[in-house]
């Protein structure tokens, strides 16, 4: 568990309680404008096999006065480029918490946490274009674009 001065990081695992909230924040912000057929329903059952402890997939969520905040998973794949892994995948923060830095820990921790499965690159896709500007900053290095779900993606990468 990791704390910050913002927000305390948990394993989905240890906090299953959140996952009506995660899947609701996860519809709304990111798979009903990207991916077909989406639903809160579906969101709930893909979190709950994210519920791993040390392996993939695993989700990270974002805790402040006991409310989850925000989370980030990491996987084997997220859809595109077989072969390539690890992906972090699914980053979302709550509207009002945005700007103070609960993604970049989030992104840290999932970083972290493939870094001591053996990993030395982390990979994410973007659909929002403008998201990979934000990514850059944070020294993520785009390396491509693909296509899921019909949709233009940037592909990116650090080094961890």
């Amino acid at each position: 568990m990791l704390k910050t001065e913002n927000c305390e990081i948990k394993l989905l695992t240890d906090c299953q309680e959140h996952i009506p909230v995660l899947a609701k924040l996860w519809y709304e912000e990111i798979s009903r404008h990207w991916a077909p057929n989406a639903s809160i329903d579906k969101a709930k059952q893909k979190l709950i096999d994210h519920l791993n402890t040390n392996h993939m997939p695993m989700a990270y969520v974002a805790i402040r006065d006991g409310e989850a905040i925000g989370m980030a998973c990491l996987r084997e794949t997220d859809g595109i480029r077989p072969g390539v892994t690890p992906w972090l995948g699914s980053l979302v923060v709550s509207p009002q918490y945005r700007g103070y830095k609960v993604g970049e820990t989030l992104i840290n921790t999932v970083k972290e946490q493939a870094k001591n499965l053996g990993n030395q690159i982390l990979y994410l896709l973007a659909f929002d274009p403008t998201i990979p500007n934000w990514y850059a900053r944070l020294g993520w290095t785009h390396i491509g674009d693909d296509e899921l779900f019909g949709h233009r993606v940037a592909v990116m990468s650090i080094s961890i």
